[in-house]
């Protein structure tokens, strides 16, 4: 099986350390047993190699950021250069086309595509590592992964699987995308999972969507149109619409980090940089790149994060919005 890791973003939602090229799986906020730090793609290609994928992977990430994904990785992992970003589908249908024409991999062989933004345990990549025997087993052309809810979210998506199935796998019946949260406490009550965005499939399933389409599957061909491909989602161009598709439930924590509320709960200091936050300032975190001190005093519940980008000052329930102030001003 090949590991192909979807890598970018747009560098928004962890502004201001977050921007078009240090997106925020290159921060190393996340501690390690050492006492350093590492950061979201150090972490995954830790947990890769610790379960023996890592040999087989593949990063795909947009050209502006590979010299910054091989600061991260090194030399181990191959990186394919996306031109431009034109959406997990089209990097997906790229990675493909590169194992097809350049490595002339085995149609037959199976692929799993993973974003590099996951937060779980080490045993999740082990169930990874099944999903070319459950694609085997269940005769089903596309093989996810969904995680028990915790609660009922609005951000996720969710798969609602069908009541038969194997042993460790069912049947998809529909997908439901951040749905209210009303809706999602009753698909909840319906056994759904969360999408983890893991995706498996044979690499002659893809090949034969592409023909569909009429893009090329010859790699290089595909580079060449790559500017006139449009924007879009692999969820909605293939998974919804493959009737043959199980789900694997994984019945513990994921997390997407996406953030500061959710990334904060993984961090090993209320203050990461020069700064200090008082003693009635509980559930507070400052992480500072700047060289002056950050004081908070009497302030819970917030998050300051500070860069030579900017300063965000927000509590950590709505610091998602900076999402929206930034989609109406121009980056650095």
């Amino acid at each position: 099986m090949k590991i192909v890791l979807l890598s970018g973003g747009s560098g928004k939602r962890l502004w201001p350390l977050s921007n078009e090229i240090r997106s925020k799986i290159f921060l190393k906020l996340l501690p390690i047993k050492n006492g350093g730090r590492e950061s979201m793609i150090q972490r995954v290609c830790r947990q890769l190699d610790s379960v023996g994928l890592l040999p087989s992977t593949y990063i795909i990430t947009h050209k502006s950021q590979m010299n910054i994904t091989k600061n991260h990785v090194g030399d181990r992992i191959p990186i394919i250069s996306e031109p431009l970003k034109r959406g997990t589908f089209t990097a997906v249908a790229l990675a493909i086309t590169y194992l097809h024409s350049k490595i002339h991999a085995d149609p037959e062989e199976m692929v799993c595509v993973l974003p590099v933004d996951l937060f779980v345990e080490t045993d999740f990549f082990e169930i990874v590592g099944t999903l070319p025997d459950i694609l085997v087993e269940s005769h089903a052309d596309l093989a996810l992964l969904g995680t028990t809810p915790t609660h009922p979210s609005n951000q996720f998506g969710y798969i609602v699987p069908k009541s038969n199935g194997g042993t460790n796998y069912y049947p998809v019946e529909r997908f439901v995308e951040k749905p209210v949260e009303g809706r999602a406490r009753s698909l909840i009550k319906k056994r759904a999972l969360w999408n983890c965005g893991v995706f498996a499939f044979p690499i002659r399933f893809m090949l034969s969507f592409l023909r569909s389409k009429g893009l090329p599957v010859d790699y290089e061909e595909l580079l060449a149109a790559y500017e006139h491909l449009p924007e879009l989602s692999f969820d909605y161009e293939v998974v919804e619409k493959t009737p043959r598709s199980v789900v694997v439930p994984y019945h513990k924590g994921w997390n997407d980090l996406g953030s500061w509320s959710a990334l904060a709960d993984y961090l090993d200091s209320s203050v990461i940089g020069a700064g200090e936050i008082s003693d009635d300032s509980q559930n507070t975190h400052i992480i500072n790149e700047l060289s002056c001190p950050i004081h908070v005093i009497d302030v819970p519940d917030i998050i300051i994060a500070a860069s030579p980008d900017g300063i965000l000052i927000a509590s950590k329930k709505n610091s998602s919005r900076i999402k929206q102030i930034l989609d109406d001003m121009e980056q650095k």
